[in-house]
């Protein structure tokens, strides 16, 4: 019986010795975004992105992350436009490049579309990208979208985010949160009235 307990514990350990060479020999494969695990950034207006972001790309369909994607600007839902929203425009703008990091980060191919054909150099700084369409590049690849409107609240934007397969405009990814008006100014007193953002002293 002693002699059968001994084989038996040998026989289970070689089985562990060969399963821990098996996994040595053969790693796990990344699935890219699947496998993206960035640092939390608290309760920032980053941090609150990133919850956003995580949220759209556990949503994904049909999406292939090794094809590139343009990332736009958020824009107020009522008018698709900052004209009206200028107060606003920095959260619309920080929402974007948010997206950029996390998108980049979580190993998705973002192309960026604000790179000028000609570097200016100055005697105050050295610039490679641009706003002005005339300085950019023409012909811009891409296979997705990726565009977001916010609906404003008294103290918070509802931002909705989502992926478009430019082939054929279906939208494979959506996601909605809530993003503080603080969370940008944490140290200010922060309204929105009227489309209109109000920050108070210190």
């Amino acid at each position: 019986m002693k002699q059968f307990l001994l084989v038996l514990t040998l026989f289970l350990s070689g089985c562990t010795t060969i399963e821990r060479l098996a996994e040595l020999q053969n790693p796990p494969v990344e699935k890219g975004y699947e496998q993206y695990q960035p640092e939390r950034a608290g309760a920032s207006f980053h941090g609150h992105v990133e919850q956003l972001a995580r949220q759209l790309l556990n949503t994904t369909n049909h999406f292939n992350i090794g094809q590139p994607i343009l990332v736009g600007t958020f824009l107020p839902a009522n008018t698709l436009s900052e004209e009206k929203n200028e107060s606003l425009s920095p959260f619309g703008i920080q929402i974007q490049e948010s997206f950029v990091t996390f998108l980049t980060q979580a190993g998705l191919k973002v192309t960026e579309f604000k790179v000028q054909k000609q570097v200016i150099i100055s005697d105050q700084a050295d610039r490679f990208m641009s706003r002005d369409v005339n300085s950019l590049e023409n012909n811009i690849t891409a296979d997705y979208l990726l565009v977001g409107h916010y609906v404003q609240q008294e103290n918070e934007l509802v931002v909705n985010a989502r992926i478009i397969d430019l082939s054929n405009k279906t939208v494979v990814a959506a996601a909605t949160d809530y993003i503080p008006m603080n969370a940008m100014w944490s140290h200010e007193k922060v309204k929105l009235k009227n489309e209109k953002l109000y920050r108070g002293e210190y």
